[in-house]
């Protein structure tokens, strides 16, 4: 059993995905069927034999963005220059699973640690991004009010609760003092606050750019997964992956290909800044892949 994230998400194991497998695909019941580590947050993925994985919702609030996966991802990837989790069937909510699931085309790679792309690997980012925004995003769905690569108005309680949160934290000494400094994410965020808003119709944004959610093969990028945000929005949503995971001294260059003004920077900043408060306090006692996630991009938007 997958250790659990959420007080709302249903309990999934092997049994529960082969019992699937058989009742509705037989015909590929019969694969080795393997856990995916690390596990997202949202969605658990099993490897299903050597070219297909499966993807199911661990929660309610999860299953809206693995329909939109399945409708746009076998659109989109086509034209995209690194390989992605291709949708290739859905399945049915069962008597002791309520949701719909989906099986992909399994992308080979380890995830990128933070902080962890060159120059090379920068690049092919950045051309990725540049890629992404270019398709045309008619009919797709918009970014929520009050969330990542919205409004940046409509998220300021939210990023001030996540601050008080973390400096919460720091008071009981549950982190380092030198983390978090309420002035300086108070800056941050503020500046994001203050940026004009992005001017023109909304771009595709993956609003997920970190580490677990890109794959390198032999040390070079190759693969983006989880698209479970994927949505219309601020570019912003997509430039925040430079605080994830390229190399400070490379990141004007992220900057540069991908064309960030000082607004969209500011705002990718900040967004990037709450991430991380929000995710610290939420997975402290349950994920520490996300814990050390956070305290990464945390130290990187503060850094600039």
């Amino acid at each position: 059993m997958v250790d659990r994230l959420h007080h709302d998400e249903v309990p999934i194991d092997h049994r529960l995905v082969r019992k699937l497998l058989t009742e509705q695909m037989p015909h590929v019941a019969g694969l080795q069927l393997r856990a995916v580590e690390p596990q997202g947050t949202e969605n658990l993925t099993f490897r299903l034999g050597a070219e297909l994985s499966i993807r199911l919702p661990r929660k309610p609030s999860a299953v809206r963005s693995l329909m939109i996966e399945r409708e746009w991802l076998p659109r989109l990837a086509p034209a995209l220059p690194l390989a992605v989790p291709v949708p290739i069937a859905t399945g049915d909510p069962a008597a002791d699973y309520p949701f719909p699931w989906m099986v992909c085309r399994w992308v080979n790679g380890l995830p990128v640690p933070p902080d962890g792309l060159d120059a090379d690997g920068t690049q092919l980012l950045a051309e990725f991004v540049v890629a992404l925004e270019s398709l045309d995003s008619e009919g797709g769905p918009a970014v929520e009010l009050g969330r990542r690569a919205g409004s940046v108005a409509a998220y300021d309680k939210v990023a001030r609760a996540a601050l008080d949160a973390v400096l919460q934290m720091r008071a009981a000494g549950q982190i380092e003092p030198d983390l978090i400094d309420g002035e300086a994410g108070v800056e941050v965020w503020e500046a994001a606050l203050s940026a004009s808003a992005w001017p023109e119709a909304g771009v595709w944004v993956h609003r997920d750019l970190m580490g677990a959610n890109l794959l390198a093969t032999d040390r070079r990028l190759t693969g983006v997964i989880d698209f479970g945000e994927l949505a219309v929005g601020d570019p912003a949503g997509n430039v925040m992956g430079a605080f994830h995971v390229v190399q400070a001294k490379y990141r004007p260059l992220f900057r540069a290909i991908v064309g960030a003004d000082d607004a969209t920077w500011a705002r990718a900043r900040g967004w990037a800044l709450t991430q991380g408060l929000e995710a610290l306090p939420y997975y402290w006692n349950t994920h520490p892949g996300m814990v050390a996630m956070a305290r990464h991009v945390i130290a990187a938007a503060l850094a600039g």
